[in-house]
């Protein structure tokens, strides 16, 4: 295959009917010279089926059998990219006619640039519009998201790409930002350029609990992350925090109860000062649970596949 300028790398697994508008909006853009690498993390809810049957042209597919989280599959695109400046997305974004240009157009500015866009969270896809006004309401500022961000693949491989330390999720990209901006990368932030939205999904018991583990997961990363890397770290981890606040409200012995759970989604609209109390409880109850699990696992070591 041809060279083309950018890469858009994106994992994803079993998000079918989101990663079709991902799909589309990216084969609507206002430039043509960028592939789309799409790395199907097992999906078991018929992905493989729709890439294959739409034959589209500018998507290269990789499929993994089992599943190896998203950091592996983003590593996975880095070897196989063929365009200069990667761009990562993931697979429940969906982005603006003018992203791939937007990001193009800054990376054209000097050589040297880590190019962080912004998203605006929203529930559902009937919320994507793009002829009203955007507003990120997502602000990744002084960090690496890879929700929506972009660089030269030659620093990708300079510094190894993602390292595959502690669960699947949680502190990987922020892990290998720290180790960009050691090689004195300028950081440009998209505010009004490099537009997409985060397709969040409707709130629900199942997706709630989905969230709680999550943060389990995060948690435990947040460990790994914090040995490696000490002060610095910590002031983005904030693992301290997430054991203080869960001993200060003792949240082993309630938050975890179904009532509990139920209270925080049913208060998410009439009563949202609850609602996020007990959420932000929960997220340190699951942080810390996830830290007291990675002390247990102590042994551990960093990796990668780049």
């Amino acid at each position: 295959m041809k060279k083309v300028k950018a890469s858009v790398i994106i994992p994803t697994s079993d998000r079918l009917p989101v990663l079709k508008a991902c799909i589309f909006a990216l084969l609507n853009q206002t430039v043509e010279d960028f592939e789309i690498i799409l790395i199907d993390d097992a999906s078991r809810d018929g992905t493989r089926e729709f890439i294959e049957d739409s034959n589209f042209s500018k998507v290269r597919y990789f499929r993994l059998e089992q599943r190896k989280g998203p950091y592996y599959a983003r590593n996975l695109g880095i070897k196989e990219a063929k365009g200069e400046i990667i761009i990562f997305i993931d697979s429940d974004v969906v982005v603006f006619p003018d992203f791939v240009e937007d990001h193009l157009e800054i990376h054209d500015r000097r050589e040297d640039l880590v190019v962080q866009g912004m998203v605006r969270h929203i529930e559902t896809l009937d919320e994507v519009n793009f002829n009203r006004f955007y507003l990120p309401n997502a602000l990744c500022l002084r960090t690496f998201i890879t929700q929506n961000v972009s660089l030269r693949r030659k620093y990708l491989i300079a510094v190894g790409g993602f390292e595959l330390f502690g669960p699947e999720l949680g502190y990987k990209d922020i892990d290998l930002g720290f180790r960009l901006m050691d090689l004195r990368l300028k950081w440009v932030y998209g505010i009004r350029k490099c537009k997409a939205f985060h397709i969040d999904g409707e709130l629900s018991l199942e997706s709630l609990k989905g969230i709680f583990l999550k943060w389990e997961k995060q948690g435990a990363s947040a460990y790994y992350f914090v040995k490696k890397w000490g002060n610095r770290g910590e002031k983005y981890a904030r693992t301290k925090k997430a054991i203080l606040f869960s001993k200060l409200f003792n949240t082993k012995r309630w938050i975890e109860n179904e009532n509990v759970i139920r209270l925080i989604l049913e208060s998410e609209d009439n009563f949202g000062l609850v609602s996020a109390f007990l959420r932000g409880l929960a997220r340190y109850h699951y942080r810390n649970k996830g830290i007291e699990e990675a002390r247990k696992n102590e042994g551990f070591s960093y990796s990668s596949d780049i």
